[in-house]
């Protein structure tokens, strides 16, 4: 009987770990460089468009894009496939990001990713995106 837990316990840890790889491959295939298709995020911040608020929450995006590609540390990024940008809609503050070279199929999954880091924080995505 103890032979069979064992076999059990391994098939379980073999699934465990093919469902971890399928989770890493989808997630590396969000990260720009990755894919072939062009996507647009839009996140419209309930707060007043200035220049330092501009340059605050460019860097939060910034940042937070690069603490979920730093999740696959073998992947060769090119900073010319993010484009992070701000404007004024109604005096409120919109980054808008647009990326390259992503698999759009996961951009689902990468948007979990990113609401992790972001809270309550409204984003849109557009992908593949014209």
């Amino acid at each position: 009987m103890q032979r069979h837990r064992c076999t059990s316990a391994q098939f379980k840890g073999m699934i465990q770990l093919t469902s971890l790889l399928f989770l890493i491959t989808a997630m590396q295939a969000c990260v720009p460089g990755t894919g072939k298709d062009t996507a647009k995020m839009t996140i419209p911040f309930e707060v007043p468009y200035t220049e330092s608020n501009k340059k605050h929450y460019e860097n939060f995006v910034k940042k937070t894009l690069n603490k979920i590609a730093s999740v696959f540390p073998g992947l060769k990024r090119n900073s010319d496939d993010v484009r992070v940008t701000s404007r004024s809609a109604g005096g409120k503050l919109v980054v808008d990001v647009q990326a390259v070279n992503v698999g759009c199929e996961f951009k689902h999954i990468f948007a979990e990713e990113f609401k992790q880091y972001m809270g309550d924080q409204r984003f849109n995505i557009t992908c593949p995106a014209q």
